[in-house]
């Protein structure tokens, strides 16, 4: 079945950081030791900075800070579809009770006698819960704000994905429907059987509207094509297929963006077989390595036609580019270069994205 990668980035909605990972306590801890600094520093003892004021209270504010982020992070799933007046009121009652607490502990260690005789110190206990909730609520805040500007980056994302797909769709239909409407005046059979091949491409295109497809449905999509464009070339048009450390068939689980294969053998059906009176070959090899898919396309360049190759490909690998972007970030690629291979000048694109890893920015 078809899934979208975008999207699956942006299905948690819940705000507040994930703390059963060691990177957001240690952020978290980072910044409550950053607290502590600027609280010592702001009332600094008679005699200057105060050391031992430091340290006691790092080691009570650090309680504080790890015990909470062990009750949210298993709290973290029963609040991730609640509202976001629970999430928060859940995690503000959460720290205050560890805050006093703690407060509660400190006072019975450090002033255990005074503590077993008298009240415990209301004022310590009420100037400790306003601060952390103030805290809370501040740290509350800016996870929101950061929570819902990333989600309007992905949904921006999404929305260009779509824009950029979707430009691709309507050029791989009127080129075939071109192929098919100059077929009907040499060989309807032909024809038919072109009409047939578009037919089942684009039902297999549209049963996968995702952003990402199975890389043997997007090989099915291309070969689809190719025998269309067989059918008006003719012996002109062969192709190759070449698979290296990958298994056949291929598993469903490697992936990649719908028509990203398919409009740079387009291209090189048009810009590199259709010039040439003899035709050639368009060469496809896929190999997997380093965690990495790395597809290299080549096809024989006409004579004299270099900046018309250029001219031709530029709208399609910006295209691609944009989306492989969009969905990979700085991981992937897509380059082109132009070789000799046997005295025969060769065009070579190269489209290079991680296997499974997608970005996060």
């Amino acid at each position: 079945m078809p899934h979208s990668a975008l999207d699956k980035q942006n299905s948690d909605h819940l705000f507040i950081p994930d703390l059963c990972h060691t990177s957001a306590v240690f952020i978290l801890v980072l910044v409550a030791e950053l607290f502590v600094l600027i609280q010592v520093l702001a009332f600094p003892g008679s005699h200057g900075f105060d050391w031992n004021r430091l340290a006691i209270t790092s080691l009570f504010v650090q309680w504080i800070a790890l015990c909470s982020a062990a009750v949210l992070c298993r709290l973290r799933l029963l609040l991730k579809h609640s509202p976001i007046t629970v999430i928060v009121s859940a995690v503000l009652a959460t720290v205050l009770i560890i805050t006093l607490t703690v407060t509660l502990l400190a006072q019975w260690f450090l002033w255990k006698d005074a503590f077993l005789l008298t009240f415990p110190d209301w004022t310590q206990l009420l100037r400790h819960a306003f601060i952390a909730l103030i805290m809370t609520a501040m740290l509350l805040r800016y996870f929101y704000i950061q929570h819902e500007a990333s989600r309007q980056t992905v949904a921006n994302a999404n929305a260009r994905f779509q824009a950029l797909q979707a430009r691709i769709r309507p050029h791989f239909l009127f080129n075939s429907m071109n192929i098919i409407a100059s077929l009907i005046h040499i060989d309807q059979d032909k024809a038919e059987e072109a009409v047939e091949d578009l037919s089942d491409l684009f039902r297999s295109s549209l049963q996968e509207a995702g952003d990402l497809i199975a890389l043997s449905r997007e090989i099915e999509l291309c070969k689809g094509y190719l025998r269309i464009e067989k059918h008006r070339l003719g012996e002109r048009l062969n192709s190759e297929w070449r698979l290296h450390n990958l298994p056949e068939p291929l598993p469903v689980t490697l992936t990649i963006p719908p028509l990203t294969l398919q409009p740079v053998i387009e291209n090189a059906v048009y810009h590199g077989i259709q010039p040439r009176e003899n035709g050639g070959t368009v060469s496809v090899d896929i190999a997997l390595g380093n965690d990495k898919v790395t597809i290299r396309v080549q096809n024989p360049v006409p004579d004299n036609s270099e900046q018309a190759v250029e001219r031709g490909n530029r709208l399609a690998l910006d295209n691609i580019r944009s989306r492989l972007q969009l969905l990979y970030g700085h991981h992937a690629s897509i380059d082109t270069h132009l070789t000799l291979n046997n005295g025969t000048e060769i065009y070579e694109t190269i489209i290079s994205y991680p296997e499974n890893k997608l970005s996060t920015a």
